[in-house]
């Protein structure tokens, strides 16, 4: 294989690569109804719809993005990488603490179980504080 063809090789796979997933994801959203079917007795048709419908929204999602004209302009620099980088590993490690030092206290209040509601709640408003200062030091 010349290099010429590697290069047009690479061309193919890299526009049909997303749609290989999507249809794994496909595939296996139906596997998995038909073993539920087979060792429960009852079809899952939730699973095999939401199997259709994420790849029906993932694959125009694709589609919409191979239409796009490719921008070669870089979307952030070195500084801005390593701002939301340093952002990213002290929020990481200021969540962890918090996690670690809320979990200390209730063991010591005496309550020997926590509710897992309260370590989404926790988990989720790491995500969104997060993403938004990520936002916003991405922006300046």
């Amino acid at each position: 294989m010349s290099i010429k063809d590697r290069k047009k090789f690479d061309k193919v796979l890299a526009k049909w690569i997303p749609y290989y997933i999507i249809a794994c994801t496909l595939l296996g959203a139906i596997l998995g109804s038909f073993l539920v079917y087979y060792f429960q007795g009852a079809f899952p048709y939730e699973v095999l719809a939401a199997g259709l419908i994420t790849a029906l929204f993932l694959t125009l999602i694709q589609v919409i993005k191979q239409k796009q004209k490719k921008d070669t302009v870089p979307e952030t620099d070195e500084r801005v990488a390593k701002n939301i980088f340093r952002f990213f590993a002290y929020m990481s490690h200021g969540f962890l603490g918090i996690l670690f030092i809320s979990l200390g206290v209730f063991t010591l209040l005496g309550n020997e179980s926590i509710s897992i509601f309260y370590l989404w709640i926790l988990f989720f408003s790491y995500i969104w504080i997060v993403g938004i200062g990520a936002l916003i030091i991405k922006r300046k």
